[in-house]
């Protein structure tokens, strides 16, 4: 596929200047996702499509046609190609980046119902990734999306944050998850997980019943069942309805195979619990400033979820557990995971 993506390249000549070859395309093949690979009879490779995913979601991330075998419908059948197999997978949005001004890029892709489009966080790494490969000084590029399914409908689940006050101020339980995981791979999450059917209510404070008003979630006595149910099984910690404080709700943009609309509870440690690593889905579990995990993630030390940089930019600027508990912001979904923190420090 090098050969025929320098074949490719080649027709630039003139009109930008890419850069060299770089050395990150075979890491990027190598990454989560699917490719697709023509062939005529002699089994010669005439072209490719490479599709990433990422959090759940499909970007195409490379199509290219050897010069011999373009303008014969081969690059259109490779993008319906993979405009399939991103609906087999189950997601609705296909979505990419290429150049604004070139003839036989954006306009290309328009044709085939792709309209300009904002590049969803989850996948705003790339930005950085054309930076670094010089993409960015050939020449202007766009982001564009087409939606080819029906999207998939956010399914309820849960989020503790646990908080105890520690030697420099307040600290949040958090867990590092596993690489492996089909989703938020590698990333620090709190403690949750989905409504699974048949979960039985239990009773709620009545503080928990407006609190969800504004949502679309299950009701209270489910949400509730759901946050102690997993806190369980995650951390080994039993907790009560009473423990549990409502916080907020991030829905999950459309577009990816997987999407959740979650429930955030806060909970205060209380002397005697034991928080540790119960599940398969976390490498470890620790206690951390939220400052600390802030730092640790702009240098790129670890990988946060927007949901979860959020909450933590809020706790960041709370003095200890009761000022946290005792805050109680009103709760109003976050669509697109473009949520700001709703809190003034109290520092």
């Amino acid at each position: 596929m090098d050969e025929i993506e320098a074949a490719a390249d080649a027709l630039f000549d003139g009109v930008v200047v890419l850069p060299a070859s770089p050395p990150e395309r075979a890491a990027a093949l190598a990454a989560r996702g699917f490719a697709l690979v023509a062939v005529d009879p002699n089994e010669r490779i005439l072209g490719f499509a490479h599709v990433l995913e990422f959090d759940a979601r499909f970007h195409l991330e490379q199509l290219s046609v050897h010069p011999d075998a373009q303008r014969q419908g081969l690059g259109a059948a490779l993008l319906a190609a993979a405009e399939d197999g991103v609906r087999a997978r189950g997601a609705s949005v296909v979505t990419l980046r290429t150049f604004a001004d070139v003839p036989w890029n954006a306009p290309f892709y328009r044709r085939h119902g792709y309209v300009d489009a904002e590049l969803p966080v989850a996948l705003t790494p790339l930005l950085g990734a054309e930076e670094r490969l010089g993409l960015l000084r050939a020449g202007a590029r766009v982001t564009l999306a087409k939606q080819v399914a029906e999207h998939v409908v956010p399914r309820p689940a849960v989020s503790v944050l646990p908080l105890r006050d520690g030697a420099s101020g307040l600290e949040v339980l958090v867990q590092y998850r596993a690489s492996t995981m089909d989703f938020a791979e590698g990333a620090v999450v709190f403690p949750g997980g989905r409504l699974l059917p048949g979960e039985l209510p239990v009773d709620v404070p009545a503080a928990h019943l407006p609190a969800w008003a504004a949502t679309e979630l299950p009701a209270p006595e489910l949400l509730a069942a759901a946050a102690i149910r997993e806190v369980a099984e995650e951390c080994g910690v039993l907790l009560t309805a009473d423990d549990l404080v409502p916080w907020d709700d991030w829905v999950t943009p459309p577009g990816g195979r997987r999407r959740f609309d979650v429930a955030f509870f806060l909970t205060a440690a209380r002397p005697g619990q034991e928080w540790r690593n119960t599940t398969t889905e976390a490498v470890r579990t620790g206690w951390i400033s939220p400052i600390a995990l802030l730092r640790d993630a702009d240098a790129g030390a670890v990988r946060l979820l927007p949901p979860t940089r959020t909450l933590l930019t809020e706790l960041a600027g709370l003095r200890d557990v009761a000022t946290a508990i005792a805050a109680r912001p009103r709760i109003v979904p976050v669509l697109h995971d473009r949520g700001r923190p709703r809190l003034g420090s109290t520092r």
